[in-house]
This record gives C-alpha cells, sequence and structure tokens, in this order.
C-alpha cells in the first residue's frame, strides 16, 4: 500500500456525516449549546464549530473527549457501531469493571468468582461433594 493509500484509509475512520449527526443527536437530547458541549469537553468553541460544519476532522483526542462528555463511546460517535452505550450508567460501569477482572483470572479463580455468585443468587449447582 503506497503512502496516499495510507493516508486516505487513515482519513475514512471518521465518517464525518455520522460524527456530525451524532453529535447533533446529543446536544438536542441533552440541550446542549455548542459552547456548552465545546467548554465541557475542554475543546475549543472554534474547533467545535469547524468540526459540525464539516471544516475540520477532529482529533483522536477530541473524539475522545465527545465520548466521555456525551456519555457514549467513540466507535458510536464514529459510526463503528449503532447502539449508543449508556457509560453514565453506574450498573454499565460496575459490570464492565468485573468482566475485565474477571478475564484476568485464572481458569479456577474463574470457577470460584461463579460459584460464590450463584451462592449468593441462591442457584448453586449440586456438587460431587454435596
Amino acid at each position: 500500500m503506497d503512502k496516499g493509500a495510507k493516508k486516505q484509509k487513515r482519513a475514512e475512520a471518521v465518517d464525518q456525516k455520522i460524527f456530525v449527526e451524532r453529535i447533533m443527536e446529543f446536544m438536542k437530547k441533552d440541550s446542549l449549546s455548542k459552547a456548552q458541549l465545546a467548554d465541557a469537553a475542554d475543546i475549543s468553541r472554534s474547533a467545535l464549530t469547524q468540526f459540525l460544519k464539516n471544516e475540520r476532522k477532529p482529533s483522536a483526542d477530541a473524539v475522545v473527549k465527545l465520548a466521555l462528555v456525551l456519555g457514549t463511546s467513540t466507535d458510536y460517535l464514529l459510526g463503528k457501531v449503532n447502539l449508543a452505550e449508556d457509560l453514565t450508567s453506574p450498573q454499565n460501569y460496575k459490570v464492565k469493571e468485573l468482566v475485565s477482572l474477571f478475564t484476568e483470572l485464572a481458569d479456577s479463580d474463574q470457577e470460584r468468582v461463579l460459584k460464590m455468585i450463584r451462592d449468593m443468587k441462591g442457584t448453586a449447582k449440586p456438587t460431587m461433594d454435596g
């Protein structure tokens, strides 16, 4: 792949039309002005205006900041997935943390954790030893 093709491939990482539509969707839902969103995301107001007018592509840093403020994923803002995650939900944070911690455990520890949860819920499977 030549340099021009690589640069074009990177440029396609942001579907500007979808990005703008989704930012506007959140702004409307949350009753946010451009100034409020820019200030909350710690990006310049002029940069946000340029993003929304399709005059400038957002940096990765700007996309991350906007996603955090809007309580969604960068993948959603970039058009990579079609469902917005509610990252502000306490339940969502807990589930993500559990999954992250659980996957780092050894298989035997994962089984112990599952048993503890089943015991707590009263759904423990009977074991061979009682």
